[in-house]
């Protein structure tokens, strides 16, 4: 007679084979599959990529520079020397020389009461307060005051615009056609506001060109005044209202380096970016050098004087003994 397995041992049969064998060859490389995936998470991403920067340029980076030896006016080198750009607070030379053509310098002025509305930077005076045209010209040269150049505009004979204009006039006797100021300070002059508008209807900013500026220069530097001031690193302008006076300190940190800097006055605006210009005297060279629309005016001035003097070296001697410099302008790149 046959023997009949009851049906619960078969059951148990079936399962007990699945769990000997366990998953099919399908499963055990999915599973591979999904734990390949996880493990791939887990790994840290791999960092970005940097993205490459321009390298830095060597060269000179100001939009126009000039430098002239004004031993024999031959120009050293140039870049756009005659592109007509914002020059900023360089029009202070100009401030300056027209002041010491019409004011004594111990003549005492006024501050005006809208002084406190004349943007930086500014030496801090107090309106009502009066100083000397001296001291002015101190804050105005080496702390580069436009609250300084605006007070002695308004004292002019006259008062501001004819400030204004004795300012153009003086540019055009120096032989300048390209040199155009609306302020006495170096800011930009804003026009009236339309009606709903959000900003003036136009900005006109004081423009002269490279070679223009070192011209202004060379008569600028020249003054005795003006070369005395200039050459200070710090000075401290009387005051009858404010205890201890104003004290400025020089913006031109060439004056702490150890160059034969006789000169200097730098300038900066957002349109005019920072500019510069600079006397130098090595040796019995009279090197002017000027700097418009740079990031970095310190610098590209050193780059500028660095080559002027290599190129003064090469002065040819005549047999006569007499000698002739045989220089072009250059561009620095």
């Amino acid at each position: 007679m046959r023997y009949r397995c009851p049906l619960w041992i078969g059951v148990l049969a079936v399962l007990l084979c699945s769990w000997s064998v366990g998953v099919s060859p399908s499963e055990a490389r999915s599973a591979h599959h999904v734990k390949k995936k996880a493990v791939q998470k887990k790994a840290p991403a791999k960092p970005a990529t940097k993205s490459k920067q321009k390298p830095v340029s060597r060269g000179v980076d100001a939009k126009a520079f000039y430098c002239v030896n004004v031993r024999d006016h031959q120009t050293i080198m140039a870049r756009n020397a005659d592109q007509q750009l914002p020059v900023a607070s360089l029009t202070k030379l100009v401030t300056a020389l027209v002041t010491l053509d019409h004011m004594p310098l111990g003549r005492k002025i006024t501050v005006p009461d809208h002084i406190k509305t004349i943007p930086k930077s500014v030496v801090g005076l107090k309106a009502g307060d009066k100083l000397t045209v001296d001291d002015l010209l101190h804050g105005l040269l080496i702390g580069s005051g436009n609250d300084c150049a605006e007070t002695l505009a308004c004292a002019f004979p006259g008062g501001r615009p004819a400030f204004l204009a004795a300012m153009n006039k003086k540019v055009r006797s120096l032989g300048n056609r390209r040199t155009l100021f609306y302020t006495p300070s170096g800011l930009d002059k804003k026009g009236p506001v339309g009606r709903g508008a959000q900003e003036p209807a136009d900005i006109d900013s004081n423009v002269s060109t490279a070679r223009e500026i070192a011209r202004i220069s060379e008569s600028a530097f020249a003054n005795p005044v003006i070369r005395r001031i200039l050459h200070k690193k710090s000075y401290t302008l009387a005051s009858c209202v404010e205890q201890g006076g104003y004290t400025v300190r020089t913006t031109n940190k060439l004056l702490r380096d150890n160059l034969p800097v006789t000169g200097g006055k730098t300038g900066f605006t957002a349109r005019a970016g920072h500019c510069l210009a600079s006397e130098f005297r090595p040796g019995s060279n009279v090197f002017i050098i000027v700097v418009l629309g740079s990031r970095d005016h310190f610098r590209d001035t050193r780059l500028v004087y660095q080559k002027a003097l290599k190129e003064a070296a090469k002065v040819k001697v005549a047999p006569g003994g007499s000698g002739s410099r045989q220089v072009a302008a250059h561009n620095l790149y």
